[in-house]
């Protein structure tokens, strides 16, 4: 088990550090920290997630020095955003509310943030999707053929969305609400959790903010915001459908791997790894016979 106390003094210099555990994400574990007047997050990956969690430090901290508010890494001693050896990152702590987009307020919060991310991308005109989430859709990832429509969905989705050139730019690739904290004393709506964060479709953030909002009925007064301030080009938001099944897709492809190596990572057990499944399966339905 990681000892985060130690960690925080060999790497950071960080003596005697209050440290109290947040519990984890889906792939992560993070603690509140405390230490000279100033709170931090730790968050630690295992050793195959290093990569994404690097990844998402660049975006963090280049998103950061660009004006916006998104947790961005503290240095260890030696100038590292990740200790590699540990897979521990320190984040500056983000103050304010998760959001959870129930609120026409909220839903513009969300927008606003998101759109002003994908601006700040340097947006422009991508390669052809066939190029992106490859090792996210593939019929050989772990667990997925156990689960015959999945391997039905990825090939649809595939045939779907290859051949689209799109607006692609930065991407947070996971925008749940609750990853968006907003300080009600500033008014401002911070971005947190960058771990695989990476250029692509813009269109792939938007289906899947759409997702956790429950859908476009339910995300309409986001899809509007969305639309006035971000890069899509006219009449790009008419794919939104197609990059719905795409993100629906992934999403049954994440969980059919978790259930196939018995993935318990952040608290999460076989229960709700089945039932992640069979969500996005639902959701998968009703969006291809709409």
């Amino acid at each position: 088990m990681l000892d985060v106390r130690a960690a925080l003094a060999t790497h950071w210099a960080m003596e005697s550090a209050a440290v109290t555990p947040l519990g984890g994400g889906m792939n992560s574990e993070t603690w509140l920290v405390e230490h000279g007047g100033s709170t931090y997050v730790a968050k630690s990956v295992s050793s195959d997630g290093i990569a994404d969690l690097v990844a998402g430090a660049e975006a963090a901290t280049a998103l950061a020095e660009a004006g916006f508010v998104t947790g961005r890494p503290v240095p260890t001693a030696d100038g590292n955003i990740v200790e590699h050896a540990t897979g521990l990152a320190l984040l500056e702590h983000v103050p304010g509310r998760e959001l959870d987009g129930e609120s026409v307020d909220e839903q513009r919060w969300i927008a606003r943030t998101l759109a002003g991310v994908h601006r700040a991308g340097e947006p422009d005109s991508g390669p052809s999707t066939s190029t992106f989430g490859v090792e996210w859709l593939s019929s050989d990832q772990p667990g997925v053929r156990d689960h015959p429509w999945l391997g039905d969905a990825i090939a649809a989705v595939r045939e779907e969305t290859d051949g689209l050139v799109l607006t692609w730019s930065l991407l947070h690739t996971d925008p749940l609400p609750g990853a968006f904290i907003h300080d009600d004393r500033t008014g401002v709506t911070g971005l947190i959790d960058w771990a695989g964060a990476r250029r692509g479709p813009v269109l792939y953030d938007v289906a899947s903010t759409v997702m956790y909002l429950g859908g476009r009925e339910h995300a309409s007064t986001f899809l509007a915001a969305y639309e006035s301030d971000g890069p899509l080009v006219e009449d790009e938001l008419a794919r939104l459908d197609a990059f719905s099944r795409f993100r629906e897709a992934v999403q049954g492809a994440y969980f059919a791997g978790r259930l196939a190596s018995h993935d318990l990572t952040g608290g999460i057990d076989h229960a709700e790894n089945e039932k992640g499944l069979s969500d996005a399966r639902r959701r998968w339905d009703a969006l291809s016979t709409a």
